[in-house]
């Protein structure tokens, strides 16, 4: 029994280490922007919504065809002592007969056949825009939970420090007041210090819980055993474009200012197609089948079958139709398109005004992140220089521990500072990415 249960453990066992190696596999920023495209719904349905463009596509040239229909149906045919030229009575002068057979109808002319296909194909060009659009919000989406919770594992890692170094301080502390060096308020201070360090340590853990919770959202999985690669950036990418510059790019390249684009001509073609609808309309008809002239009556009914009673037979002609009158139905549908145009116009400068208020912010935000950069930078050095003097001072017995755990803190703060403005940098230059809608490499100096 032992032996036939090896096998099974072994294939556990190396489904668990495949597991385990899966589990320390980290992530770059580049990784989590394929896992999240390969794995957001959103990105599926997209990709049906354009096989639903396309079928509408064809199914706007199917006009354009031959269609040809199998058909039953009566035909009314005079009587031989009828009058060709007076009124007629139906059922009195005709007799009622069946048709048999297929019917054929080309469209000879319709003005709103290239006009429905046109828009049709700008709605293919409009699923893709779509998809795009949705494509550039999930990586943005992906790269801003990537920084967040890159920031927070920094921002765990330097309160786990601060609390480690209250620890060590609450322990000398307490030597030190034993020893009669010390009095009993730096007891006290040492030990709410070291809660205190304690408090922000764990709610920086509780943090990073949420920001790797939204990254796997972001991603698409629910593999909660994740781990990323912190970003090692150096130098911080600068935009080689100016304001002016990228507003340009964005009035190409934007998302939804494209879709809003290729909106406001399909509403324009729309106008059209509604005003062309009381125009002349020439269907070319043409019939082929078997007709029985003069149907009998219920008492002789099975007649009707008989194959002497049927003879083949041909019809082709023209038929010509336009609108006389419709009751204002073609001007009130004028009058929806021209509405639903004006919607577009006034979307699309909306848009326009959005995308010039989000290029500013984000111009004018990472020069100011760069300024805030340098200054923590110069902070740091100050603070760890005036840490250094507190320590000494305090080793020596005559600074006091409140000095020192202000000269702590300010280089805690100044790192964390830091780092907040460089994620923030990076985020900003994702989402001034996503609007113009250039990718990151291309807009920054190399």
């Amino acid at each position: 029994m032992n032996a036939r249960l090896l096998p099974v453990v072994g294939a556990m066992l190396f489904l668990c280490a495949g597991l385990l190696n899966a589990e320390t596999r980290k992530l770059t920023r580049e990784d989590c922007v394929t896992i999240a495209l390969e794995n957001h719904p959103t990105v599926m349905v997209l990709a049906q919504e354009q096989k639903k463009a396309v079928a509408n596509y064809r199914l706007s040239k199917a006009p354009d065809r031959i269609q040809v229909n199998g058909e039953v149906k009566t035909a009314e045919y005079l009587k031989p002592e009828s009058s060709s030229t007076g009124f007629n009575v139906p059922g009195r002068d005709t007799t009622i007969g069946i048709f048999a057979g297929t019917s054929a109808i080309y469209n000879l002319v319709d003005p709103n056949i290239s006009k429905k296909q046109q828009a049709a194909k700008l709605a293919i060009d409009m699923s893709k825009m779509n998809e795009i659009k949705e494509r550039s919000t999930i990586v943005l989406n992906a790269k801003a939970a990537y920084y967040a919770f890159n920031m927070a594992i920094e921002n765990v890692r330097l309160r786990e420090k601060l609390r480690d170094k209250y620890k060590v301080k609450q322990e000398t502390t307490a030597i030190l007041f034993r020893n009669g060096l010390r009095p009993i308020l730096d007891v006290t201070k040492a030990d709410v210090d070291l809660a205190s360090a304690t408090l922000e340590y764990e709610k920086a853990r509780n943090q990073e819980n949420l920001a790797k919770t939204e990254l796997l959202a972001a991603l698409g999985v629910m593999d909660e055993e994740i781990e990323v690669e912190p970003i090692k950036v150096g130098v911080l990418p600068s935009v080689r474009f100016s304001y002016a510059e990228l507003y340009s790019l964005a009035e190409n390249n934007h998302p939804e200012l494209r879709i809003a684009k290729l909106n406001r001509e399909i509403q324009r073609i729309n106008i059209e197609v509604e005003r062309s609808a009381g125009s002349l309309r020439v269907d070319l008809m043409a019939s082929l089948g078997f007709e029985n002239k003069n149907l009998e009556g219920l008492s002789k009914i099975q007649d009707n079958a008989k194959p002497a009673n049927w003879e083949p037979t041909f019809h082709a002609g023209i038929q010509a139709r336009v609108p006389i009158y419709t009751g204002g139905a073609i001007t009130a549908r004028v009058n929806a398109a021209e509405a639903e145009y004006s919607k577009s116009m006034y979307g699309e400068k909306q848009i326009l005004l959005g995308v010039k208020a989000l290029l500013r912010n984000y111009v004018q935000g990472m020069e100011e992140i760069k300024k805030q950069i340098e200054l923590s930078r110069l902070m740091k050095i100050n603070a760890e220089k005036h840490l250094a003097l507190a320590q000494r001072s305090y080793d020596a017995g005559v600074g006091s521990q409140i000095a020192l755990q202000d000269a702590e803190t300010a280089v805690l703060d100044a790192e964390l500072f830091s780092a907040r403005a460089r994620y923030e940098y990076l985020t900003i230059l994702a989402r001034l990415s996503k609007t113009v809608g250039i990718e990151e490499e291309y807009l920054c100096r190399k």
